[in-house]
């Protein structure tokens, strides 16, 4: 066997690699053993200094391993040494690191909705996320994601998602973020309500997505505070 092969092999069964942009749409998870679409996953490289390093974009050079996105499947990679044997590094991630990931992955999000923003994507407040549903609904706008801050007032919620079930709107509604995050990202105040629209062919949108469902596995995309307020579409 060449040494290449050797190498090869030797990755699958670790659940290791070497190639972030790699052929193939799936990885398998060190932790779960799952193999899962890239989009599900995480991948980790060892640092400089054999730290595990969170590679959120699959840029970096290196030995790679796959964690599902989800705070349980890191935290059982750090409690069972998976990191360790995958990445052949000596440092254990501190017992916090899902939190790090957590943040880091939040800042990315969020940054697609600046971007979304300022590619005038976004709609803000009750009246005009309103109205831009009633244009969803003539076929005047494309709305792809609802946002509603995690911390925002029932009623609010109520009335817009009432709405969108009435017109059966196919658009996720995403309850990730608190308005001091969402404000922030998006450059106004107290934003409560906001809505992000399909940007046609462009793929802005189709990131935001894919990274919120990655960040759903460190916060619950519909808060528990919600439970009892609002009804699925």
């Amino acid at each position: 066997m060449s040494r290449k092969a050797a190498r090869e092999r030797r990755d699958r069964i670790r659940g290791g690699d070497h190639d972030a942009k790699g052929e193939g749409p799936e990885r398998r998870c060190i932790s779960t053993g799952k193999t899962l679409p890239k989009e599900e996953l995480i991948r980790f490289v060892a640092g400089p200094d054999g730290e595990v390093v969170p590679d959120l974009g699959n840029e970096l050079p290196g030995r790679g391993a796959w964690v599902k996105a989800e705070r349980s499947a890191i935290d059982r990679a750090i409690g069972k040494g998976l990191f360790a044997k995958a990445l052949e590094t000596h440092i254990r991630p501190a017992d916090s690191f899902s939190h790090m990931v957590e943040g880091l992955l939040v800042k990315r999000t969020l940054g697609l909705l600046g971007l979304a923003r300022k590619s005038g994507l976004i709609v803000t407040g009750f009246e005009r996320v309103k109205e831009t549903m009633d244009a969803h609904e003539f076929g005047q706008a494309r709305i792809a994601a609802l946002l509603e801050a995690s911390d925002g007032a029932a009623d609010g919620r109520r009335s817009i998602l009432a709405k969108a079930k009435a017109m059966e709107l196919q658009a996720p509604i995403c309850g990730l973020f608190s308005a001091s995050e969402l404000s922030m990202a998006l450059g106004d105040a107290n934003v409560i309500h906001a809505c992000l629209l399909s940007a046609g062919a462009g793929t802005l949108h189709a990131r935001f997505l894919q990274e919120a469902g990655r960040t759903a596995g460190f916060r619950a995309m519909m808060p528990a505070s919600w439970a009892g307020q609002v009804t699925e579409y």
